[in-house]
């Protein structure tokens, strides 16, 4: 038996050794019987039997190597199965029970969670006069608080996967303290219920649905009203004093509201006085007045928010309404500004609609520098509306916006405005150039006179308006002409020469004997130009 080769060793190779060195080498069978050089000392040799080596032969047994048991010839016995009883294990689990929550889901719930707790906060702290949620009806607040319990909640369900149970039932508990949050904080809100269409209802007694009873008169307390009528009564003047019942009125703008029902209705703010009536609540008696309880009404209707009534307790000569606070919230001030805003020309609109007159001539300022686009009628509506009780510097400020509003033609806007130019020239107070200089340009002649005390006052302020009303002056020029003192007598030359007729010549003539030598040149002046018109 030859020895086996190793399984790395191929059958068609030889082995084979240098006989000059005795080194070894393995080659391939094809160069038996040839001649080869060693690769160690370069010896020349030839491929035979003599350097060929060949494996020894052996008998089993003859030879002890432990490799040899490798090689069996007799089949080893079947592998004994074991008797280890095998591992059952359980379904692979779901990686979601497992897994942490996504980065989404994770901001999701936190976002939830401070978005629910935001709206209580906002629930909580704007139910205050002043407040963000002042005014607001408690059936928006109930919306808001379920919009963000529902919204809060489907986040906060979404974002816990493995514990949706438990999220389910912490969003219901934010659910429910949010909607009690507006009946427990209900400061400063508006009442549920319907509110009748009708922009004044008058309550007649006759027909049983006058609110005169115990209950009302008592929370009302209508003593300060009876005894100013029973005054106005033993006075014996025809006159008599109307109470308003204002609700959900803040303090902060109790003022405003009496001042505006004093210039509305035309009552004396010395005799008219604003009592409290609990919490936002407030008897106003306005005295004395002469109008009926209608007029009185119309004027409280402005007080009140859209859709809700002014009613009329013709028995308790009281007219009750529930004043709306959005009335003295201004616009947005860039808004209110930016001409190229599309809003601009509606908020400014409304400030003119609001009560309060320091955000009406602000509007009317703003508009008297813009271009009539848009709501130009409404806008002259307003503006002649509130020339009718404007004071010396909104009639200047309205008269500013007139001139650019209001057509040429409008004879209701002129009329207002001469009617203000004299109202306030009998209250001895200096109008403003701007309102003067809107009747000049309208051609009315009629504010001569007035014109001509404030020229008599300021000769060179007012010389050039004065002269703009042509020649209708004239007449009263020559009769303050030979009392005029030495600056005044030069304006009135001036202005004879640009509006007189030939009735001046002799009265500016006459001027000669006592002129100064830069009068006379002007009246030299003047003269030339009255003849050359005549």
């Amino acid at each position: 038996m030859t020895h086996m080769l190793p399984p790395h060793e191929q059958p068609d190779s030889l082995q084979i050794r240098c006989p000059s060195c005795g080194q070894r080498f393995k080659v391939g069978a094809e160069l038996r019987d040839r001649t080869v050089e060693c690769g160690s000392c370069e010896h020349r040799f030839r491929i035979d039997d003599d350097t060929i080596l060949r494996a020894k032969k052996f008998y089993p047994g003859e030879k002890r190597d432990p490799r040899l048991d490798m090689f069996a010839r007799v089949p080893h016995a079947p592998p004994v199965e074991p008797t280890i009883q095998r591992a059952a294990y359980a379904p692979e689990p779901s990686h979601a029970s497992f897994e942490p929550p996504s980065p989404l889901r994770t901001m999701t719930g936190i976002v939830a969670v401070v978005g629910m707790i935001s709206i209580a906060l906002v629930l909580a702290l704007g139910a205050r006069h002043g407040g963000l949620l002042d005014g607001v009806a408690t059936g928006n607040r109930l919306a808001l608080a379920a919009f963000a319990g529902l919204a809060g909640g489907a986040l906060l369900v979404y974002a816990n996967p493995r514990g949706r149970k438990k999220a389910i039932g912490v969003s219901l508990l934010f659910l429910a303290g949010l909607l009690a949050l507006p009946f427990v904080f209900d400061e400063a809100s508006a009442p549920l219920g319907g509110n009748p269409s009708s922009p004044v209802a008058k309550v007649d007694s006759a027909k049983g649905a006058d609110p005169k009873t115990p209950e009302s008169t008592a929370r009302i307390e209508l003593t300060p009203l009876v005894e100013e009528n029973a005054r106005l009564a033993a006075a014996g003047n025809g006159t008599r004093a109307i109470g308003v019942w204002l609700r959900n009125l803040r303090e902060s703008n109790q003022m405003l509201v009496r001042d505006y029902l004093v210039r509305g209705t035309g009552a004396d703010i010395a005799r008219s006085t604003m009592y409290a009536r609990g919490t936002d609540e407030w008897l106003m008696v306005l005295s004395p007045l002469t109008g009926p309880v209608e007029k009185v009404a119309e004027v409280v209707g402005r007080l009140g928010r859209d859709g809700d009534a002014t009613r009329i307790m013709s028995d308790l000569n009281v007219v009750q309404v529930n004043v709306d606070n959005a009335l003295f919230v201004s616009g947005p001030l860039e808004k209110l500004q930016d001409k190229n805003d599309p809003a601009f020309y509606d908020l400014n609109r409304r400030e003119m609609e609001s009560i309060d007159p320091d955000r009406v001539s602000k509007a009317v300022k703003r508009l008297a520098e813009a271009e009539p686009k848009v709501y130009r009628e409404d806008i002259t509506r307003l503006l002649v509306q509130h020339g009718k009780d404007a004071d010396a510097a909104l009639l200047g400020n309205l008269a500013r916006a007139l001139s650019v509003w209001s057509p040429p033609g409008q004879s209701k806007a002129t009329e207002v405005m001469e009617a203000g130019l004299k109202r306030v020239h009998a209250a001895r107070v200096e109008p403003s150039r701007e309102l003067v200089a809107f009747l000049v340009s309208r051609k009315v002649v009629s504010i001569a006179p007035v014109v001509d005390e404030l020229w008599v006052n300021d000769a060179t302020a007012w010389e050039s308006l004065y002269g703009d009303l042509g020649p209708d002056i004239e007449p009263l020029i020559l009769k303050r002409l030979p009392e005029a003192k030495p600056s005044q007598r030069q304006s009135a030359v001036r202005l004879l020469g640009r509006v007189g007729t030939s009735k001046s010549l002799a009265p500016i003539a006459a001027l000669a004997e006592t002129a100064d030598p830069e009068l006379k040149v002007i009246m030299e002046r003047s003269m030339k130009a009255i003849r050359e018109r005549n």
